[in-house]
């Protein structure tokens, strides 16, 4: 009889260890890293790219006085 609680006791400890080990991934945020350079990469072009539109547009007023002429 002993063996058989052995078994399940043990059973229960595994299913625990998962249980705790599902939480703890859950918890982690894995690749949370990754994702914040990548987002900062995106700001970064986006913060170019409002530069270049907005360089054009003031090139575009300048120029649109003189097509008119």
């Amino acid at each position: 009889m002993a063996e058989g609680n052995q078994g399940q006791a043990v059973s229960l400890g595994c299913g625990t260890l998962i249980l705790i080990a599902l939480i703890v991934l859950f918890f982690s945020n894995p690749g949370k890293d990754d994702v914040l350079l990548e987002v900062g990469s995106l700001r970064s072009e986006v913060r170019d790219l409002r530069k270049l539109v907005e360089e054009q547009s003031v090139l575009i007023k300048t120029l649109q006085p003189k097509a008119k002429q």
